[in-house]
């Protein structure tokens, strides 16, 4: 991609600025706002609507390209001139090499590992070499001592082996500068040359210590007790966990900012397995995962700043970025200065993050070819992703250790929060694309809505939900606080109206990061549908301290908000809905006018993509996962394939077999049910649901029946189950 770009915010408020950051490798572009109305493309089968925006942006802009270095690492100081200076670190290697890779740097000075062993060097003149190779995967401690004279030593304790130990002479030279774990300087463009693994308990002290001292200190001794806490530094990484900042229990240093979001409330050398949350035994959690494809942030600079109008409509954006043939649109949201709207549409900007940038489609083809048991292509972006791994991977991924990714930035460039990608999961549109058809469907039949982003919803709640009759979610709103499942609820529950049109939400617990409050947080833990799983004693967020997973697994199923809950998924194809004999009675009809379908007959079988309304992933009814017992059952999906698989945590336990034929667990239903105060909730069961609206420019029985309840919840203040 020769011209690609990011915005300093996913959403920002009608009146306020907001920058853009691009990279642009022609000698000047054309940058312009536009008003996206539908996602598309040519491969989509469908054009992209945007429309242009008075702006008064400059007409052409000088191109420059930006350059960005992945990988984690805590920086501190700076350190001295000192004349001795002794290093120590725990470590476990996660992706030991044959180049070395930093643990402990001061200024120039560096202690480094490779899967050979540790040395240490003074710029790229080594002063010393240890062969005794680390074990990967498991702790070993490594010191390294310079004295006065210049005599080095160093020493690398490992599991169930003899300490290690060798000595040289180097000349003497005072050590000096910053102090960094992880990396041993500053590197320019692509993953970090960092260290991948776990570390823990650093020192640095002013102080040659002797071999009694590093002995102690591997027995797992205070060192400040051992040195002069004066001129010694003990970072505590076990502080703060949601933070970016670690106090230095010495007075080397004033402490340590964290950079680049590794993974925090990580079990140290000395976890005892006792308690698995950090906040009950914090001295045992006390490391960091360093990974070097970890990024917060780009770093980019900005290239414009626009202030948006305070009288420009609420609705999805883009800055438009033209050279030659090369074009990229960078998304944002204009989140409303006033609440004057009826509907309000939430995008799941919680659920993009969690998928942003997944390269799986490049990496995997021909995995992805046996999922599907067909060729469906990929998005040519993906294939530049793979060539540029220092712009974050998803928390679909790994990282280049195997490691799970549990953090997610939108500083960055993502190439699947486009209007155009294409996605091979639904032959075109999904997420970011898909929800602009929702927004085109609302256009259409000229309503009048606002948008707002998982973000306004984490942070004003149900405040701003009760600004608005009606509440529409996206298509897939999987990834969810405590505080965003609260404000649903407390919003149906004082008359709020919420129209769920998605599969697969409210489904996975997140959380903002706190040092990074544009970033979010999850750990996978042990159950559900997943890529990895959480390490032992990691299943509980840095940010937040509360066991991540599934909500389902802390009794907070979907059911108990929308009534339904994930339960299968599958790519092969979109199936239909049946009406049910509940669908007739004269109480929830209305949801059917126009709709020839009667009971028992199947509709919504058409629409882009995988070609019908209940696709992709599916929820179901289950009154002993919270749905509520007066919830109505309107229809649900039938004709699925065996190729439609349940959920991990649908599974059925015990002796007896399952069913034969297709499961009666896989399936999508859509309810409705009512809340007190006039509240209620309409759920479709199915991520295809919005796709299937589109068919035939939306003169379809999915289209109407969404569109007759929103008219019932947006138009009729009385009970919406009953007879008018």
């Amino acid at each position: 991609m020769r011209i690609v770009g990011y915005a300093d915010r996913l959403s920002v408020r009608a009146g306020d600025p907001i920058a853009f950051h691009v990279s642009c490798a022609h000698a000047d572009y054309r940058p312009e706002v536009v008003r996206l109305r539908r996602g598309g493309s040519p491969r989509h089968g469908l054009a992209l609507v945007e429309e242009n925006v008075v702006s008064g942006l400059p007409a052409r802009l000088p191109g420059r390209v930006q350059k960005t270095t992945s990988g984690s690492f805590v920086e501190a100081g700076p350190v001295g001139p000192v004349d001795e200076v002794g290093l120590a670190v725990w470590f476990l290697p996660t992706l030991p090499g044959t180049g070395p890779r930093p643990l402990v740097a001061v200024g120039d000075l560096v202690l480094e590992v490779s899967a050979a062993g540790i040395g240490l060097r003074r710029g790229s003149a080594g002063l010393a070499v240890l062969d005794a190779p680390p074990v990967e995967r498991q702790w070993s401690f490594a010191t390294a001592t310079v004295d006065a004279t210049g005599e080095v030593r160093l020493s690398l304790h490992r599991p169930g082996l003899e300490p290690h130990t060798t000595a040289a002479q180097a000349p003497p030279s005072a050590a000096g500068g910053v102090l960094r774990i992880g990396s041993g300087g500053t590197v320019t463009g692509g993953l970090g040359a960092t260290f991948n693994g776990k570390v823990a308990r650093p020192v640095v002290a002013a102080t040659a210590w002797p071999a009694t001292t590093t002995a102690a200190l591997a027995a797992g001794a205070n060192p400040l007790t051992l040195l002069d806490p004066a001129t010694t530094s003990a970072l505590d990484l076990a502080a703060d966990p949601g933070g970016t900042r670690v106090p230095d229990r010495g007075g080397l240093t004033g402490g340590a900012l964290i950079r680049h979001l590794p993974t925090r409330g990580v079990p140290g050398p000395f976890w005892t397995g006792a308690e698995a949350d950090f906040r009950r035994a914090p001295d045992e959690f006390d490391a960091l995962h360093l990974h070097d494809d970890d990024l917060a942030d780009a770093g980019w600079e900005p290239d414009l700043s626009w202030d948006v109008p305070t009288d420009l409509p609420s609705g999805v954006y883009a800055l438009k970025t033209t050279a030659g043939d090369d074009v990229d649109r960078i998304p944002f949201v204009v989140t409303p200065a006033r609440h004057e709207a009826p509907v309000l549409v939430v995008l799941p900007t919680w659920t993009y993050l969690a998928y942003a940038n997944w390269r799986t489609y490049a990496e995997y083809e021909a995995e992805r070819l046996v999922i599907y048991g067909e060729a469906r292509g990929i998005d040519e972006r993906d294939r530049w992703l793979v060539a540029h791994p220092e712009f974050g991977r998803s928390l679909y991924d790994v990282h280049t250790d195997g490691s799970g990714v549990c953090h997610s930035s939108p500083l960055r460039p993502i190439v699947n929060i486009r209007p155009d990608y294409y996605t091979p999961t639904t032959r075109g549109f999904r997420h970011y694309a898909q929800d602009l058809l929702l927004l085109d469907w609302l256009d259409r039949r000229g309503e009048h809505y606002a948008v707002v982003t998982d973000d306004e919803i984490e942070r004003e709640g149900a405040d701003l939900l009760s600004r608005y009759d009606v509440v529409l979610t996206g298509s897939h709103p999987e990834y969810c606080s405590a505080g965003m499942l609260d404000a649903y609820l407390a919003y149906t529950h004082a008359g709020g109206r919420l129209m769920y049109l998605g599969g697969n939400g409210f489904y996975q617990v997140t959380a903002r990061h706190p040092g990074h409050p544009d970033s979010v947080e999850i750990r996978r833990g042990h159950a559900g549908v997943a890529t990895w799983v959480s390490d032992p004693g990691e299943e509980h967020l840095a940010a937040t301290g509360e066991r991540g997973g599934l909500w389902r697994m802390r009794g907070r199923a979907p059911n108990l908000l929308a009534g339904v809950g994930f339960t299968a998924q599958g790519f092969d194809s979109g199936y239909g809905y049946a009406r049910t004999e509940a669908s007739a009675d004269p109480s929830v009809s209305w949801v059917f006018e126009g709709v020839p379908a009667g009971v028992g007959d199947v509709f919504g079988v058409e629409g882009p993509g995988l070609g019908g309304a209940a696709g992709d992933e599916l929820d179901r009814a289950d009154v002993t996962l919270g749905t509520p017992a007066d919830a109505v059952v309107l229809a649900s999906s039938v004709g699925h394939s065996d190729k439609i698989a349940l959920v991990p945590e649908e599974a059925d336990h015990g002796y007896a077999a399952p069913p034969p034929g297709i499961h009666p667990k896989v399936r999508a239903d859509v309810v409705l049910f009512a809340r007190p105060g006039g509240g209620a909730v309409f759920s479709v069961g199915s991520i295809a649901w919005s796709n299937a609206m589109t068919h035939k420019d939306g003169d379809n029985d999915v289209s109407r029946i969404t569109a007759n309840v929103l008219d019932r919840f947006r138009d009729e203040p009385g009970p919406v189950i009953g007879e008018q």
